[in-house]
């Protein structure tokens, strides 16, 4: 099934999209790459707006990362894709605020307006972020996003364009090619490649030097979905949190999270409660990763529910 999502995305590049008229759950702690230290001699501009909420790299051919800025406004990395006629951005968990920081960066490289939004995911419940797009900017989402925030008691005010399987965007001397990898962190995942730059917006799907979130996680499409984001094809990839990486960190990542399952499917074999491994479950040799402390615990509960359905017995 992966293969075949990853012959049909690549299909799709040749087609475009014709022009249209709680609280968060909790987030990794991030690890970001820091701007080169100023000279000691010399006190550093202020920072403009958006600059205190993302640090903005150039991967090349008009394709940006936003990297979240650790204590910033932002809870994941976001990115955008300058076109020759419009710009197409992605993100998640999009508070009002952390919209307009993004914005304004995009505002201070191009005149171009934003056309279309793509929301990589959303987590039911949370009705403070993903809402407040500005008006001329069409969302696009995945269909299981989409029901999850119809089904919210606050109703999304803004355009919105779901999908099924694959879409393909042409702004203009670039692609996005856009994969619906349905569960995997969230009920729908959507992930942005940019053929012409070698870049992956992966979201919340992988994490860098981070154990993640996975407490509204579906574990085995979660793996799938890593395999496909190894193989698609891209050189640089944009992770839900922590700098912008390479193909070889997803395969660490997955390296984490295929040892952290097997461990507490072991567990699960050996018929033991939720509370039972709670107690004095634990993983030495990843203890240094961001949000270990914070995360483990959520992370195996959500894991057990997963794997107990599954696979207990």
């Amino acid at each position: 099934m992966r293969q075949l999502l990853v012959i049909a995305a690549i299909a799709a590049w040749g087609l475009a999209l014709p022009a249209v008229a709680g609280s968060e759950p909790p987030p990794s702690p991030t690890v970001t790459e820091s701007p080169a230290p100023a000279d000691s001699e010399k006190v550093p501009p202020p920072l403009k707006p958006g600059q205190e909420t993302f640090l903005i790299r150039d991967l090349g051919q008009n394709v940006f990362a936003a990297i979240a800025r650790i204590g910033g406004r932002a809870t994941s990395n976001a990115m955008f894709a300058i076109g020759e006629n419009y710009v197409v951005a992605a993100g998640a968990h999009m508070t009002r605020e952390v919209i307009r920081d993004l914005n304004a960066e995009i505002a201070a490289r191009t005149a171009k307006p934003v056309r279309y939004f793509i929301l990589a995911h959303h987590h039911p419940g949370y009705t403070h972020v993903d809402f407040d797009f500005p008006a001329g900017q069409d969302v696009i989402m995945s269909w299981q996003a989409w029901q999850e925030m119809n089904n919210e008691i606050r109703k999304p005010a803004y355009p919105v364009l779901f999908f099924n399987e694959g879409l393909t965007l042409k702004p203009g001397g670039l692609t996005v090619v856009l994969t619906n990898l349905g569960r995997g962190h969230s009920a729908g995942d959507v992930v942005a490649f940019i053929p012409e730059a070698g870049v992956v917006f992966a979201s919340d799907l992988f994490y860098v030097n981070s154990i993640g979130y996975m407490g509204g996680g579906y574990m085995r499409e979660w793996l799938l979905a890593l395999d496909f984001l190894e193989q698609i094809g891209a050189e640089k990839v944009i992770p839900g949190t922590g700098p912008v990486s390479g193909v070889e960190d997803i395969t660490a990542f997955k390296e984490f999270f295929r040892e952290f399952l097997t461990a507490v499917l072991a567990r699960i074999e050996r018929g033991e409660s939720l509370e039972q491994i709670a107690k004095d479950f634990d993983m030495p040799a990843y203890r240094q990763m961001a949000g270990y402390q914070q995360m483990i615990k959520v992370n195996l509960q959500r894991a057990y529910i997963e794997l107990k359905e599954e696979f207990g017995r």
